[in-house]
């Protein structure tokens, strides 16, 4: 989106000792049991061109990129996505949104411990929490919640058990379709259709004296206003990262707050016709009677809104403030779609079929992974079934499709984009350069363009000494 300054990137090549990996523990022992990933520093980054890497399987943490060796990685990551002009609420969702509707508008006392969906409120990160965290690696796991439809329990002898009784309109409702075989036309037109995020969030601002005020404010993150907040920002999430993840203060510094998520290679663009917001990175920050409890850290790219990270105030960990944050990003991606009709998208980081932590994120339907080996979006419920078989999977059935594997050849990598002594040149210049070329130098950057993708390898600048 910006010829004039071009994205500049210095490739790293890809690890040869894995790291120990935050998700199955994992150590660097093994391949089996290690994260491996390539990886790239970004001095500089268009929109278009990051956003060009998500969709081929890149993240960015801070400046640092990184893509995951599929094959070689203990528990291999897929980019995920949902499609935020169709989604649709699940009951989980639903019970958020009611929750903290009932928090704002009457108050009251909240027991910190109330579950949602059989998932307790005080879990640092499984279905409660925000949407992109692979960098900093959750602390532990859990054995993955059995899907109660497919599984029969036996009771012991001695065990009393209680039967949760059905409801009476439950009850009449099963004796009438038995008697009649099927619903009448007016039971049928009873059913009202489901409520929106729209609908949802509207019912927030009913009251002209809630018990508590809820404003959420979107910050550039390069902008002065940011920097006016810099200090309380870093203080929330050093309480944050303390409680729910037990990092040691020294882990929690206001550099490395401002190293991990306030600095950011994205270039701001303020394209006419566009987003009103720009494009770039930002903080939502989410003020409870003026007082900050939550921050949520995003990337708007040209068609989608990518989320980075979540932190917010334990004290209110009871609100489910990682599930509410995640449907208020949907809800701003609908928004922008009506400024915006490309913008539709929303990046929820990688989904990990193989850790239980992260396989939250498919419910946020409809979703789709990329395929590794294709780059083509394939829809989440087609793809579920060839990770349950395997946790390393190509999910594209296109035969013809191109494959990830795919080398660059010479012409190609003749016009990757270089830049050599702060000049701008295609390879094809540097190579005439002398010695500056050669064969493992070939190797590097050809492998770089077939990471990236070739139409972005042209776009970007690589640094060559």
């Amino acid at each position: 989106m910006n010829e004039n300054n071009p994205s500049i990137v210095e490739y790293f090549g890809g690890d040869t000792n894995g790291h120990s990996c935050g998700y199955c523990k994992g150590s660097n022992s093994s391949k089996s049991h290690g994260k491996f990933r390539f990886g790239m520093w970004a001095h500089s980054l268009d929109v278009q061109d990051y956003e060009n890497l998500i969709n081929r399987g890149w993240r960015r943490s801070g400046h640092y990129c990184y893509k995951p060796m599929m094959k070689e990685t203990c528990c291999p990551l897929y980019t995920i996505r949902c499609d935020a002009a169709n989604f649709q609420l699940n009951h989980s969702h639903k019970k958020v949104l009611k929750k903290v509707n009932k928090f704002l508008l009457q108050g009251g006392k909240v027991n910190k411990n109330q579950s949602i969906a059989g998932t307790s409120s005080s879990s640092s990160k499984s279905e409660d929490c925000a949407p992109a965290r692979e960098e900093m690696a959750p602390q532990g796991s859990q054995d993955r919640k059995a899907n109660l439809s497919e599984v029969t329990v036996e009771r012991r002898e001695g065990e009393n058990w209680k039967v949760p009784q059905k409801k009476a309109k439950l009850l009449r409702l099963e004796r009438k379709i038995q008697k009649t075989g099927s619903l009448d036309q007016k039971t049928t037109n009873q059913q009202t259709p489901s409520k929106t995020i729209e609908e949802f969030l509207v019912e927030e601002k009913s009251s002209a004296t809630p018990a508590h005020r809820l404003e959420i404010k979107l910050v550039n993150t390069s902008a002065d206003e940011f920097k006016e907040t810099l200090n309380e920002s870093a203080k929330l999430y050093a309480k944050y990262q303390m409680s729910v993840h037990k990092d040691s203060e020294d882990e929690c510094t206001v550099e490395q707050f401002k190293r991990f998520l306030v600095k950011s290679p994205l270039q701001n663009s303020y394209d006419d016709g566009d987003l009103p917001t720009g494009y770039g990175s930002f903080h939502q920050q989410y003020y409870l009677d003026g007082k900050l409890i939550a921050v949520g850290v995003i990337d708007l790219l040209p068609s989608c809104l990518s989320s980075v990270y979540l932190f917010y105030d334990p004290d209110y960990s009871f609100l489910s403030l990682g599930t509410y944050a995640a449907l208020r990003e949907i809800a701003f991606v609908r928004q922008l779609t009506k400024t915006n009709p490309e913008f539709s998208w929303y990046y929820l980081g990688f989904y990990i079929h193989s850790c239980p932590k992260m396989v939250y994120k498919g419910q946020y339907r409809p979703s789709y992974l990329v395929c590794p080996e294709t780059y083509t979006w394939q829809p989440i419920s087609q793809c579920i079934p060839k990770l349950d078989q395997s946790k390393y999977s190509r999910l594209s059935d296109d035969t013809d499709g191109d494959s990830s594997q795919q080398s660059v050849n010479d012409s190609q990598l003749s016009e990757v984009g270089i830049l050599h002594k702060r000049r701008a040149m295609p390879y094809a210049a540097y190579a005439m350069l002398g010695r500056k070329s050669n064969s493992a130098d070939v190797k590097v950057v050809k492998e770089y363009a077939s990471l990236v993708g070739i139409e972005t390898a042209r776009r970007m600048l690589l640094y060559r000494p």
